[in-house]
């Protein structure tokens, strides 16, 4: 019932101009069309980053093999001293492990500072046998895909809030016109009477 007296109010209210009304309802169409195309675009962009990544994480996991590496020397001690993360930088020491198809490899792994002589730890090796990173999982492949669809959303909203700029600065040019006019005619009878 408020909403409805309210509106009513609007209507009839005696400042009210035409300008105001446009400018209420272009705002209107564009928070509409904004929200409407920021949708359909986070989602289009968002499904289509989530099948490019899904498709190269197919492919790593594929490509890509775990094998356990053996340390052949200490790495260094550990430093008092860490990054910002508080984490201590892993260490490059030389290792030996056995391939996929069989074969012996060699070469320098990251280890953790400390790590002794003996101890086996983890690495992922290509189908060449050359070190490389571990497959994408499927939270990376969720994250990617939403980062590139709330990407998409946003700059739909950012374009919406500038067609809103350009309404508000198309309106107010107009509000000033009318001032202007509304002036010229009314002024020589206000400054009579000063």
């Amino acid at each position: 019932m408020y909403a409805a007296r309210g509106s009513r109010r609007w209507r009839t209210h005696p400042l009210r101009r035409k300008v105001d009304v446009l400018e209420a309802r272009l705002w209107l169409l564009v928070a509409v069309l904004a929200l409407m195309c920021a949708s359909s675009i986070g989602v289009a962009q968002g499904w289509a980053a989530f099948d490019r990544e899904a498709s190269v994480a197919a492919e790593q996991r594929a490509d890509r093999h775990l094998v356990r590496a053996t340390v052949l020397r200490d790495a260094t001690s550990p430093s008092p001293w860490t990054d910002e993360s508080g984490r201590s930088p892993r260490v490059p020491v030389p290792a030996r492990w056995v391939t996929p198809t069989g074969g012996e490899g060699t070469g320098k792994v990251l280890v953790a500072p400390g790590t002794e002589r003996g101890e086996r730890t983890r690495l992922w090796l290509d189908s060449r046998g050359t070190i490389t990173s571990a497959p994408l999982e499927h939270h990376d492949v969720w994250a990617e895909a939403l980062l590139e669809g709330g990407s998409g959303a946003a700059v739909a909203i950012g374009a919406g809030a500038l067609a809103g700029f350009g309404v508000r600065m198309a309106c107010n040019r107009r509000r000033a016109t009318l001032w202007e006019s509304e002036w010229s005619r009314v002024e020589p009878e206000w400054s009579r009477r000063t």
